[in-house]
């Protein structure tokens, strides 16, 4: 048995659309269908926070050992962004 989770469309006239990907083979199949219950709240928007309020705000303001923090941090970012064996 294969098995493929798809996503498609019920249309007006109550057709399934859908696209079926080349592993799955010509021939019949059964189809289950799951849709979930339209959300009956209204979505919400997400507040955009103020970054100077996240708990490691300012957590390197008093090292003596780093200087100017702004420049601590490009620095850090671009060794990152420069290394060989970085997730591309």
């Amino acid at each position: 048995m294969i098995a493929a989770k798809l996503k498609g469309t019920v249309t007006k006239d109550y057709r399934l659309e859908l696209k079926v990907p080349r592993s799955v083979p010509p021939g019949e199949v059964e189809v289950i269908v799951l849709r979930p219950e339209p959300s009956k709240e209204p979505k919400s928007r997400a507040r955009k926070l103020n970054p100077n309020s996240h708990p490691a705000a300012g957590l390197w303001a008093d090292r003596p050992d780093i200087g100017d923090t702004v420049e601590f941090v490009s620095q850090l970012r671009r060794r990152l962004e420069t290394r060989h064996d970085a997730r591309r």
